[in-house]
Formats: structure tokens, C-alpha cells, sequence
């Protein structure tokens, strides 16, 4: 039942969107060729599967294909780097990912958020919680806190990246809790899934990934690491709600190089808009647990800014913790 909830909520969505035929006019003259999307991660995995399903739709209605090109690694900005290179025609376009706002603070990049890209539209972003085996002797986040003051250093937590955005977060609640946990970085999401189903270590944020793990009842969450709780998980209190003011703020979205014309731009979004909504990606959003969370141009390209401008906030925190 609530699953068809979904779905008919988001049909009513996507019949109030403009038509296929006002994005796809037989006499437009873009595009007349097919389109590269980047996508900074490997083939297979969760971001590069919703934005296969979105660009497959969005191919449809611009009647040209949108190609995926995977870029995997360099902390997800890949897709970025190579943007400032591309023409601003629109045949060239990239997926944003958060670290993207960091990564000038930690080290010189060929890109700046602020300058080199044509913001056009927010997709989605991941919905995380921090998972444990299921048969973890904690049942809440309060649990795992209280013996964490006991046994300082000693519980192991996982997170993908050495500065990745869901290491920094679970400094950041260790920090507000008071308490002191052993943070080992992994790779991504699937080798974190792993050590944890092992017992290599005790917990770690993830994602869509953990959603057929604790379906099948071999993991759970403690607490959700988002802002509000996960519709998939109601009964999942928050951090925020455990006193703890912290929350994986993770989106991707898409961009062009700078200097695109504001027109092609908004036409853009607006198709991304539509293929967001499509069926295919909302059956990928609702498989991997994540939201649509679409933004237009102006805003995408605020939230952006500020993003900038926090990620250089945290950069130079880690820095004075010697992280850096």
C-alpha cells in the first residue's frame, strides 16, 4: 500500500510537469547529436544507477541519448574537473556530488563552484543511517554512546572516504556526544557493507546499499543520519532528535561548464525535472531509499555557495584536529 502511495503521488507530480513536447520541439537545434553525462563513481553502484534511469528518460524527451561516461574516483570530482574543459554547448555535463564543495579547501583543483559550472539542476540525495550488524549489542545510538564514554577509542565506525562527507559527519556527532570512536575510512559504500556484515568493524553510515541488508535481516540501523527521518524508516528516531546536532547533508545534481546560454539552462532543468519524475527513476530512488529532491538553477546554485562556504568551515576544523 505504500508503496502504490508512492507511486501515484509521484504520477500526479509528473502530469502537472510541462509535456515531453514542450522540451522536445521537432524544430529546436539543440541537440542534434548525443550528449555526455560524467558521473564521478563506477558503474553499478548507487548514484550511477539512478542517473542511468534519469538519463534514459531525459534522452527520450530531448530525442538524443545522454550517454554516461563513469569517472570513478579522485573523491567523487572527476566530473567536475574535466567541465572547465568542455565547450558551454551543452553537450557536456557532469554530476555533482557533495565532495565537490570540499575538495578546493583541501587541495588546489581545475575548478572553482563558484566560477566554472552552470548550475542546472538537483537530483537527489542519499538518506543515510548509521547501520550495525543485527546482532550488535546496541539497540539505539544512546546505547552505542554510552559505551563509547566507557570504552573510549575502542568501537571501530566505518565511513566511506578519508575526508568524505560521512567521515566528517560522524566526527562531527562524536565531537557534539562527547566521545571519542575509532573512525577507519573505506573506499565506498559496498566495501563499508562488507567489513560491517564481517564484523571487521562495529558501524558505519550507509546508505541505500544497507536497505536489502536489513530487509533480509542481517543489519540495522541505530539512528537516522539524516535532518528528518526517513520515510522508509518512520519509527527511526534522528540525531537531532538524540540531542546530537549533526546530519549527512550529501545531494548530487547536474551542471554544465560556465558561461551556457541561461535559456538552454532552464530548458535543461526543466527536462531533468521530468526524467527525475519518471518511472524508471523513481523506481531507482524508491530501491535505493533516497528522495527527489529537485532544485532549478537559482537554486541549486545558492545552495552551492553556501556549500562552499561551509565545506572551507569544516576543512579548517579538521585541519586544527590534525586530520589534514
Amino acid at each position: 500500500m505504500q508503496r502504490r502511495h508512492f507511486l501515484s503521488r509521484s504520477a500526479l507530480l509528473a502530469a502537472s510537469l510541462p509535456t515531453v513536447q514542450a522540451w522536445a520541439q521537432p524544430g529546436a537545434t539543440f541537440p542534434t547529436r548525443p550528449i555526455t553525462l560524467l558521473v564521478p563513481y563506477g558503474a553499478g553502484g548507487p548514484t550511477d544507477t539512478h542517473v542511468r534511469a534519469v538519463a534514459d528518460a531525459a534522452g527520450k524527451l530531448l530525442g538524443q541519448p545522454v550517454v554516461i561516461d563513469n569517472k570513478p574516483g579522485a573523491n567523487g570530482v572527476n566530473g567536475a574537473a574535466l567541465l572547465p574543459k568542455a565547450a558551454p554547448d551543452g553537450y557536456t555535463l557532469a554530476i555533482l556530488p557533495a565532495s565537490v564543495y570540499r575538495e578546493p579547501h583541501v587541495q588546489k583543483t581545475p575548478f572553482d563552484p563558484r566560477t566554472s559550472f552552470s548550475y542546472i539542476a538537483m537530483l537527489s540525495d542519499y538518506a543515510f543511517g548509521l547501520a550495525v550488524r543485527a546482532d550488535a549489542p546496541w539497540k539505539q545510538w544512546k546505547d552505542l554512546a554510552a559505551d563509547a564514554k566507557k570504552r573510549p577509542g575502542r568501537i571501530n565506525v566505518g565511513a566511506t572516504g578519508a575526508v568524505g562527507t560521512p567521515r566528517i559527519v560522524m566526527d562531527e556527532a562524536a565531537s557534539e556526544a562527547g566521545i571519542d570512536l575509532n573512525v577507519v575510512p573505506y573506499k565506498g559504500d559496498a566495501d563499508l557493507a562488507n567489513a560491517i556484515l564481517g564484523g571487521h568493524v562495529d558501524a558505519g553510515p550507509l546508505s541505500g546499499i544497507a536497505v536489502p541488508h536489513i530487509a533480509s535481516g542481517k543489519m540495522r540501523y541505530l539512528v537516522a543520519l539524516t535532518k528528518d527521518r526517513i520515510k522508509r524508516y518512520p519509527d527511526l528516531p534522528t540525531l537531532r532528535e538524540q540531542g546530537v546536532n549533526a546530519w549527512i547533508d550529501s545531494p548530487y545534481g547536474v551542471a554544465g561548464p560556465a558561461g551556457m546560454d541561461p535559456a538552454l539552462v532552464k530548458r535543461l532543468s526543466g527536462v531533468f525535472q521530468q526524467a527525475l519524475n519518471s518511472p524508471g527513476s523513481l523506481r531507482a530512488l524508491e530501491s535505493l531509499n533516497q528522495p527527489v529532491n529537485y532544485m532549478d538553477p537559482d537554486a541549486y546554485r545558492t545552495y552551492a555557495l553556501q556549500a562552499y562556504e561551509r565545506e572551507e568551515k569544516r576543512v579548517a576544523k579538521l585541519r586544527a584536529k590534525g586530520l589534514l
